[in-house]
């Protein structure tokens, strides 16, 4: 991949200050809600923020027509589902090209001999892995939760679904329910032979998927395979905006490697990092080509560490003798929303999730306080393992 020129970045961290209210919105079509009553909420066009399920909710396991069931139940406007390429070049949803803990892949001993070791995005695996079986071998398999030892009980349960079959089943809804995709490695795929574009451009073409008002969205954490998509679709992209997974004391997004920028810059040595694309120049970029961005919410609003009693550890704020996130406090929200919206683009973070243990001490275990914060700032919808708590929040 011939290196972007174009990233004309500053390195400074996210300024935090107070955001102003600024009006928008997004949705299966526009992006839009259908509240008869709108209330003037600070998002892109003034509408309300949207609900995106997570592809695994309910306890269900992820991308199977269990959890799709679930998040339209609980009004999901979108539905989140994971891609991934079969041997014979065919998308499937599977929540990463590992299939070793969500598949029950090991218990069967006629694949016993596939099990393998491959490098994805740099980090060396050793299990089983999509891009070595067909489609038809893949639905051979059941899906389960990656803590499960087993699949779910039942013939039908646990199937695993090609984006054709995603397709299919969001056109047999009764209302519109839109299919928020997440393509996943792309790059990795593209070194196998299996580029993800082409086949995904037919499904959208055979579906009827060709403007920006059709009811998909398409998101990734790269940046050339979102390029070649807009070169040759109308259809809403997405740059999302990961970090390392560990976040600092001090409320900081470290950039440590794989997650700290697109694996198909670090192919290409190009040094650029996702803290770097939420600046106002990289944020001009991402609107070249995508129409919005999908960041990991303490890009939003972080939370940190207190040590009020100068002891050099973490205070434990709520006195149960462990420190997770309940031990943090909310920050001030950066001005990336400000940002975003100041270039047109629509800001849809992740991941919310009904777990006291995952909310900072200010929300004292209230979903709907974290919520409501976040609404208050300006995103335009949210991805959450509970839907339905997403809109009563509105």
């Amino acid at each position: 991949m011939q290196r972007q020129r174009t990233w004309r970045l500053c390195a400074a961290a996210l300024a935090i200050t107070a955001l102003t209210a600024c009006k928008t919105e997004l949705g299966p079509g526009d992006g839009g809600g259908t509240d008869p009553n709108p209330k003037p909420y600070p998002t892109l066009d003034g509408n309300a923020p949207q609900s995106f399920s997570l592809s695994s909710i309910d306890g269900k396991a992820a991308n199977t027509t269990e959890s799709f069931d679930a998040a339209v139940a609980q009004d999901a406007n979108f539905i989140a589902v994971d891609l991934v390429m079969s041997k014979d070049g065919e998308l499937v949803a599977l929540a990463s090209p590992d299939i070793t803990d969500i598949t029950d892949v090991s218990s069967r001993s006629v694949y016993a001999n596939r099990k393998t070791l491959r490098l994805i995005d740099g980090q060396s695996r050793q299990g089983w892995f999509a891009s070595d079986f067909t489609l038809v071998e893949l639905q051979s398999l059941r899906a389960k939760l990656p803590a499960s030892t087993t699949p779910p009980v039942g013939a039908n349960n646990g199937r695993i679904l090609s984006l054709n079959d995603v397709i299919a089943y969001a056109k047999r809804q009764r209302k519109t329910v839109g299919l928020y995709l997440q393509t996943l490695n792309p790059t990795y795929h593209s070194q196998l032979g299996l580029a993800m574009e082409d086949k995904l451009l037919a499904a959208f073409t055979a579906a009827g998927y060709t403007q920006e008002t059709a009811p998909v969205i398409v998101r990734s954490l790269e940046v050339a395979h979102l390029k070649t998509l807009r070169a040759k679709t109308q259809v809403r992209l997405v740059q999302m905006i990961n970090g390392d997974p560990t976040l600092g004391r001090d409320g900081q997004i470290l950039m440590t490697l794989p997650y700290g920028q697109p694996y198909d810059f670090t192919v290409a040595g190009i040094s650029t990092t996702y803290a770097q694309m939420v600046t106002a120049d990289g944020l001009a970029q991402i609107k070249t080509y995508a129409n919005g961005i999908s960041p990991w919410k303490p890009y939003v609003i972080s939370a940190r560490n207190l040590d009020k009693n100068g002891d050099g550890q973490p205070d434990d704020l709520n006195n149960d003798g462990l420190w997770d996130y309940r031990d943090r406090e909310m920050m001030p929200p950066t001005n990336l929303v400000t940002l975003a919206h100041a270039a047109k683009l629509f800001v849809h973070p992740w991941a919310y999730r009904n777990d006291a243990t995952l909310l900072a001490s200010d929300f004292k275990g209230k979903v709907a306080t974290e919520y409501k914060l976040f609404y208050e700032v300006g995103v335009d919808g949210v991805f959450s393992d509970s839907p339905s708590d997403a809109n009563k929040a509105r």
